[in-house]
């Protein structure tokens, strides 16, 4: 059992575990932590240079929707996690957007998640509500991603 854990490339999913902890699924390797998800989610952001409020407030600015925000842990790599139910929610799962290949439905009330690594997790979770969470990641994504693209084109302008 960690005590702590800093959200990483490698993290592929993290789900609540017992009563204050967290299941943590990595490539190769599981850890049980003795934080909730949300605990980790915010943590990390912060070890990455931002406050959870930070990021969920420029997650909803961005993509322009107020709930279950998806999160940029790591800007520069564009580590983006997604939650389950509400981003503030202490018993929320959290599932790494840039890790997850695909998602298929099971039943009415299930999926299936393909990570990389040949890793596949069971969720008891919706396929709808799966594929909303990875459309609005697909939108942050691609609107950070021009954000960038137009500024270093402007700072390259600048520099001429």
């Amino acid at each position: 059992m960690l005590d702590s854990y800093e959200i990483n490339n490698e993290t592929l999913l993290i789900v609540p575990y017992d009563y204050g902890k967290s299941k943590v699924y990595e490539y190769d390797d599981e850890f049980i932590v003795n934080m909730i998800p949300l605990t980790i989610v915010k943590n990390s952001c912060m070890f990455f240079g931002s406050s959870f409020d930070g990021r969920r407030l420029a997650s909803k600015n961005i993509i322009g929707v107020d709930m279950k925000v998806p999160i940029i842990i790591e800007e520069s790599k564009n580590v983006i996690f997604f939650p389950v139910s509400s981003c503030i929610s202490k018993n929320s799962i959290w599932i790494s957007y840039q890790n997850l290949i695909k998602y298929s439905k099971i039943d009415c009330n299930s999926s299936m998640l393909y990570f990389k690594n040949n890793k596949s997790i069971k969720l008891n979770t919706k396929y709808n509500l799966i594929d909303n969470q990875v459309i609005r990641c697909i939108k942050l994504d691609t609107l950070l991603c021009k954000r960038k693209k137009f500024s270093k084109s402007i700072s390259t302008t600048i520099e001429k």
